[in-house]
């Protein structure tokens, strides 16, 4: 006769004794653990003073250094490169968004006094 699909097959001796030990172990997995008799190590006062912190402390922030130009009262007129005209409109638009006048002079390789009288005009 062919054995139904939802019956237990029947024990012999010897899967006695397998279930019997599977049994305990699943019953050892259950049981309720023993208490630890020592107290935690975050627990302690001293491992909390002698406890580094994990987070870096903040920086003071650089100090900023701004540069001074001597400037004649009177400009003279330098045979210095001139910015082309093309690009005028992006050293204006980088002057607004907050690059410095002497950075502008280094980009375009001209003297502080050509960025600021584009900037004037």
């Amino acid at each position: 006769m062919p054995e139904h699909p939802h019956r237990q097959p029947e024990f012999r001796g010897d899967d006695r004794a397998q279930t019997i030990s599977a049994r305990q172990a699943a019953e050892a997995l259950f049981k309720p653990k023993p208490a630890v008799s020592e107290p935690s190590v975050f627990a302690s006062a001293d491992s909390v003073k002698a406890r580094i912190p994990r987070v870096l402390p903040a920086l003071p922030p650089a100090t900023i250094r701004r540069e001074t130009v001597d400037t004649p009262a009177v400009p003279e007129q330098s045979t210095a490169p001139v910015v082309p005209v093309k690009k005028l409109v992006r050293l204006r638009t980088l002057l607004k968004y907050g690059m410095t006048v002497s950075q502008l002079a280094d980009l375009y390789s001209v003297p502080v006094e050509t960025i600021e009288r584009i900037r004037k005009v």
